[in-house]
């Protein structure tokens, strides 16, 4: 298979929410490099403008800023009339924003609760209706990846709201997929394990548990931000053409059942 090109992109636009750190900030600038003009969304202005000053220039323009809380309706509007008016259209949409709120299930907040999944969720499918609704406006061929977990499929105990988020996001992206399949428009999923990014710190950055994470997974080492982004960048890309409502796990094996690695129930 031929290596990607550093241009796959050049002249799209991108929106991609959750873009102030970590992922979202790793695949913005992957986007840049293979030459899109990037929005930028996020809650706080000050780290999109950082992350803007990282990403190379394309000839386009500059990169956007889109701020806004993608959990309610009025940001949404407002942060895509932005990106969509400053960047002269939009080709994909990358659905990275998300956040989780740790406790035993019998003593979960109903708030903290619907809060994971006001942002998990709802931003998803906020954010979602509000790209579809241009692209079919415009009758254009657009693309969706959102950025799902793992725990679309394994149990999280103790993240209840999460892996309910992230179970809900699978069957999104499947909907949608179907729906929409006839007129042009691809939806798929990116499914990380355990990432190295700055919400993971409690454990990248101390040995152990970094080792003891490791242990898990069958490559014997967590990912990094940017094997993500490349994988998001694959799924907007023309090489995927002909997929869509798809997961695509990158987990260094993670959801093989690493404890079956050698067999020890027969």
């Amino acid at each position: 298979m031929t290596a990607p090109s550093r241009s796959r992109f050049k002249g799209q636009k991108v929106l991609i929410t959750g873009a102030s750190q970590g992922i979202g900030e790793a695949t913005a600038l992957y986007f840049a490099q293979e030459g899109a003009r990037v929005a930028l969304n996020g809650r706080k202005e000050d780290k999109l403008i950082a992350v803007r000053d990282k990403l190379p220039k394309v000839p386009e323009g500059e990169h956007v800023i889109a701020t806004g809380d993608i959990s309610k309706e009025s940001d949404i509007e407002a942060l895509f009339a932005k990106a969509i008016g400053e960047l002269g259209g939009l080709d994909v949409l990358v659905c990275n924003a998300g956040y989780q709120i740790p406790s035993p299930s019998e003593d979960i907040k109903l708030a903290d609760f619907e809060g994971v999944l006001a942002v998990n969720v709802n931003g998803v499918m906020l954010s979602c209706r509000a790209a579809l609704r241009h692209w079919l406006k415009d009758n254009h061929h657009g693309r969706i990846v959102v950025n799902s977990s793992v725990h679309q499929l394994i149990p999280k105990p103790s993240y209840l709201g999460y892996s309910a988020s992230k179970g809900a996001v699978g069957n999104i992206v499947r909907t949608l997929a179907l729906e929409y399949a006839s007129r042009g428009i691809r939806v798929n999923a990116v499914a990380p394990g355990a990432i190295v990014t700055p919400i993971n710190d409690s454990w990248v950055k101390d040995p152990e548990q970094y080792k003891a994470v490791a242990s898990h997974i069958p490559m014997k080492r967590p990912g990094n931000s940017e094997e993500i982004a490349a994988s998001i960048a694959f799924l907007a890309a023309d090489e995927s053409n002909y997929i869509t409502g798809q997961t695509l796990y990158v987990d260094g094996g993670l959801t093989l059942y690493g404890d079956f690695e050698k067999n020890w129930s027969s």
